[in-house]
Order: structure tokens, then C-alpha cells, then sequence
């Protein structure tokens, strides 16, 4: 069973990955440019992966992760309606992309920060986590 700051921490990293997933899936509605598509759909993919090992990671100490609240689901999906409604350029749903991962980002660093003795693969899965979103974010550039 994980400790209570291991948990919480693991938690974060779940919640990031569901949170990204569902904006991705919102955004690719609207998606036009093919290589973009294909950017979104394989973050979307590193996402669905990244949820899968933290559920068999949490499964193996016998916890569950929480999900986001249902609030926030809905205030994400509602943001990016109204973003679109105006613009549905592949640039503008490249910033709105670009935000969310910056957020994704700050979130995982501070609670790192925020829980500087969780133990090592705890932290070195959120180095991981952090690597793939930055080139991630880079990639999303090239459409803004």
C-alpha cells in the first residue's frame, strides 16, 4: 500500500494525464491541419498509456486514484466551446493546448516541489512526465 504523500503525488500525475486526455479529445473536434491531428492523437495515445500505468501502479498497492471532480471536466469542456465558438483555427486551438499544458506542468513541478520526500521512482516518474509534456509543448509551437 502506498503511503498517504506517495498517493497524493501519483494522484496528481493521474489527474494530469485524464485532464489532458479529455482536452485533447474536446479539441480534435475542431482539428483541421492533418499534422496536427496527428500530434494530438499521439499525445491523446501517450496520455491513455501514461492513465493505464499509474491504474496498474495504484492497482499493485491495492489503492484507487480519484478522479478529477466533474466540475472540472465540464469547466474544461466549457472553456474550450467558448473558445472555439470565435475561432476554430488550428493556431488557436494550438494556444489553447499550449495553456493547458503549461497548467499540467506547474501543477506536477509544485507538487514535486510541494512533496520533496517521496521516493525516488515516485519522482523519477514525474520527471518522465514533465520530459514528455515539454516536448510536447514544444512540438504544439508550430502551429501557434
Amino acid at each position: 500500500m502506498m503511503n498517504e504523500e506517495t498517493k497524493a503525488v501519483m494522484n496528481v500525475y493521474y489527474q494530469n494525464a485524464t485532464m489532458g486526455a479529455q482536452a485533447i479529445e474536446a479539441v480534435l473536434k475542431h482539428t483541421k491541419h492533418p499534422n496536427f491531428r496527428a500530434l494530438l492523437e499521439k499525445q491523446l495515445a501517450a496520455y491513455r498509456e501514461q492513465q493505464v500505468e499509474l491504474l496498474h501502479t495504484f492497482s499493485a498497492s491495492g489503492d484507487q486514484p480519484t478522479d478529477n471532480p466533474a466540475w472540472l471536466k465540464a469547466y474544461s469542456d466549457m472553456g474550450i466551446k467558448l473558445h472555439t465558438l470565435v475561432d476554430e483555427s488550428d493556431e488557436n486551438l494550438a494556444k489553447l493546448m499550449v495553456e493547458g499544458t503549461n497548467m499540467g506542468i506547474i501543477t506536477i513541478l509544485q507538487t514535486i516541489h510541494a512533496h520533496s520526500d517521496i521516493p525516488k521512482d515516485t519522482q523519477q516518474t514525474g520527471q518522465e512526465i514533465l520530459k514528455r509534456e515539454n516536448a510536447y509543448l514544444e512540438s504544439l509551437k508550430e502551429y501557434l
